[in-house]
């Protein structure tokens, strides 16, 4: 069996598309119009699914990467971020 090479997930290409940027900005601009704390709360709930989903496909991608080319991203790379209050 090959040696498991591990890579930083900074290896890849994973910069947000135009597309993505756009959407970021209305987002943001959605966030710091809004007065109302149920539709803020509302906004955090679905970029919280969104976030998790993705995360999710990454972490598949990760598991066909490392069973096809026997490369896996370090453990920190895949990590979700602490919450700090």
């Amino acid at each position: 069996m090959d040696e498991i090479k591990y890579v930083p997930l900074t290896k890849f290409q994973i910069e947000p598309t135009l597309d993505d940027k756009f959407w970021e900005e209305k987002i943001k601009r959605s966030i710091q119009e809004c007065d109302s704390v149920s539709t803020l709360k509302e906004i955090a709930t679905l970029l919280a699914r969104i976030a998790t989903q993705r995360q999710g496909v990454i972490r598949g991608l990760v598991q066909d990467m490392f069973i096809f080319n026997n490369v896996s991203v370090e453990p920190d790379g895949l990590a979700n971020p602490e919450i700090k209050p």
